[in-house]
Formats: structure tokens, sequence, C-alpha cells
């Protein structure tokens, strides 16, 4: 029996308004950059898009094409990803050839680069998984699943000191005993300013669908054995497409959710997980007023406050992301029928 903090949820509608940031457009992912400016990635058929807001998500600019791949990646946590360092923004994005490839564009410009792919193998990503972070400076923290060991799914990561613009050998971060990990659920990743890196993932042991962290301490060179997450465990014959998320507060200190069976969960490693509600797909942000949590539950989009009780109906469509401002506001996007939706949480 798993004992933890169980939330109440007496369903009630977010009052802020929604903010509709595209009328096309799929998976999107949000940033905030050093300036306070909210970017935003997002996929349409086989080409990137990115639009971006400098008045705290009240508008946002027109959707602007950055690339195009073949069997771009795009669907159940597949697409784009993005992170903002020092000087630059950066996009990576998968596709089904098993090339990711990575897009800059440094601050105050507006001409991306050509794209580079983040592999050394040019073509083992096939799944179409990447998740990008940021750290010190220009650093950027790559981690995705990788076909190059026998033809098996394993945690694979790589890092780039300039912004994207060049890449480190692709190093092996985690090969699971079975063979590989859960062969459809995204990898996270996030980073802070002392060089620790982590990575979250779905591992599959023993029939087991259950998730693990790793963590490195030295830039993504070398990483720890990884540990499970949470006392609970769920058996599956099949894999739920379903990652969650991890955030690291200003302290240091890890905090990931993520999804066992119907129940999203949130845990900091080593601790007992505490049952947050019913659903999928649930995103995390740490700020300094505590943990905001986003998720799918049925068609609604659920969002839980720090000090709230109980969650909120904040829209309805699928997937949604969150990322903190400088001033603590949160920001959540999501899909809707080929709309990108945002809406500012209380």
């Amino acid at each position: 029996m798993i004992v933890g903090i169980t939330v109440s949820f007496k369903l009630k509608e977010a009052k802020s308004s929604t903010i509709t940031i595209s009328t096309f457009g799929k998976q999107p992912t949000i940033v905030v950059d050093k300036a306070n400016s909210i970017k935003v990635v997002f996929g349409q058929g086989e080409e990137i898009f990115y639009t971006a807001s400098k008045d705290e998500g009240r508008s946002f600019t027109t959707p602007l094409r950055i690339g195009k791949q073949a069997k771009l990646a795009l669907g159940m946590t597949r697409g784009p990803q993005i992170t903002t360092t020092k000087d630059f923004t950066v996009i990576a994005a998968a596709d089904h050839t098993g090339k990711i490839m990575a897009y800059r564009l440094k601050n105050n410009e507006t001409k991306w680069s050509k794209p580079v792919n983040i592999l050394d193998s040019d073509t083992t990503a096939k799944e179409g998984f990447i998740a990008l972070a940021s750290g010190k400076e220009n650093n950027v923290y790559a981690a995705w699943l990788d076909m190059r060991l026998g033809n098996k799914n394993n945690i694979f990561s790589a890092s780039s000191a300039d912004g994207g613009k060049t890449w480190s050998q692709s190093r092996l971060a985690y090969k699971s005993p079975s063979g590989s990990v859960c062969p459809c659920c995204r990898p996270s990743i996030a980073a802070d300013q002392q060089g620790n890196v982590y990575i979250m993932f779905r591992n599959e042991i023993a029939g087991a669908r259950d998730m693990y962290m790793i963590q490195s301490r030295d830039g993504g060179k070398k990483f720890s054995p990884a540990r499970k997450l949470g006392m609970g465990t769920w058996i599956l014959k099949a894999c739920p497409m379903d990652g969650g998320a991890l955030a690291i507060d200003a302290t240091g200190k890890v905090g990931t959710t993520w999804r066992r069976e119907n129940t999203i969960y949130y845990a900091v490693p080593g601790t007992m997980e505490q049952r947050i509600g019913e659903g999928r797909a649930s995103s995390l942000v740490k700020t300094a007023k505590g943990n905001y949590l986003v998720w799918q539950q049925g068609n609604n989009i659920m969002a839980l406050s720090p000090n709230q009780l109980s969650a909120e109906v904040i829209g309805t469509g699928t997937y949604p992301r969150l990322t903190a401002l400088a001033n603590q506001k949160v920001i959540s996007i999501w899909e809707k029928d080929g709309n990108i939706l945002a809406k500012i949480l209380p």
C-alpha cells in the first residue's frame, strides 16, 4: 500500500483566460529565458515552428517555420524540444529516420542556424524521443532512446558547450539489464549550474515498467547507477507511452512526476511517492512558492498550484507542459483540436 499525500479533487474552473498561441500545431514545449521571454516550439506535419512572447504570455509572435525533417516524430509526447542558455535558444527535433537535429538562435538575432545532428551514429534514435536541458553558461544536455546496442532501446546522452553548435560523442548513460528500457516513453532531463545532470526514464525489468533516475556530477560524462523512483511497481505487458517530468528548484532539490497505472504521482528521489490524482501526461515546475503540476484527466487539463487542496480544470485538450517566469508566474500550454493554447496559473 502506498502511503502519502492524497489531494482532494473538487473540480473547479480556473478563472484566468485561455490564450491561443497558434491555430495549428502539435506537441508544444515551452521554456523561459533569462530575459523572461517565453519561447514555444511545436510541430506540424514534417515542419518545426517557433513562437515567443516578451509580455509574460499576453501575446505571441506569429509562428515561424524554422525547419523541416522527413518523418518528424510527433504525438504521444514526441515532438521538438526547447531550452535556453546564456546566449542561445536551442531546439532539438527527432525523426523516425533515426536522426536528432539541433537548431540554435543567438539572443537578439532572428536567423536560426542550419541544423546539426546530435548523434554520432547518425540514425539510431528511430523511436523519436529526445529531451533537452541547459546548465551553466552555454552548456546544453540531451538524452534520448538509442538503438545502437543490439537494436534495443537504451538511454544515451550528449552535451554541448557552445549552445548547441557542436556536440560531444554520444555516451551510453544507462543500459537496462533486460536489454531495453521501455521503448515508447520519452525520457526527461534536468541540469543545474553546478554540473549536475539528471535523467529520468521508464525502465523495463522483469515485466515491470517503473520510473528510474540516474545522476551525473561531472556535466554528463559519467552517470550513477539507476535508482528506482517510488515504492510501488507496475507490471505491464505493453508500453504506457507516458514519460512524466523532472524538475530542479533553485536550491538544487529534485522533484519528479509520473504515471503508474491510471494514477499521477509526485516523488522526491529516495522518498515515498505522493498520489496526486487520476490521469496521464503530467508535467512539473518547481518555484519559490512550491510545486506546480499539470496533467491530462480524460479530456480535461488539470492543474494543482502550491497550497491548493483541490485541482482546477484549466481547459480541455491533451499533453500539457509548464514553465515558470522570473516573477514566479507559471504558464501551462497544451494542444487542442489542432490549436496550441496557454493559460497563466494562479
